[in-house]
């Protein structure tokens, strides 16, 4: 087995690449699922989550790489993620 190398930091244009899917959560606020009127909309998802924390926190170089609908929720995603800075 060959041993590996880590490239620098300059070597590279990400320090993370989080890959796969990223969800759209409907909160509810103090209501109740069932009675609600209203949801507050956030994007989030495991992998996402950790890369999103360390640009937002540390200041890393994030990216993703997922897929989305080409249809007005698509376009919500890709706007909550730039949002995020990522």
């Amino acid at each position: 087995m060959l041993p590996f190398s880590i490239k620098s930091a300059s070597e590279c244009k990400f320090d993370i690449l989080s890959l796969g899917e990223i969800m759209l959560r409907l909160d509810p606020g103090d209501g109740r699922i069932h009675t609600t009127h209203q949801f507050a909309v956030w994007e989030g998802g495991g992998e996402y989550n950790v890369a999103r924390g360390l640009r937002r926190c540390f200041g890393k170089r994030a990216a993703v790489v997922t897929a989305f609908a080409d249809n007005p929720i698509g376009c919500l995603l890709e706007d909550l993620i730039l949002q995020g800075g990522m």
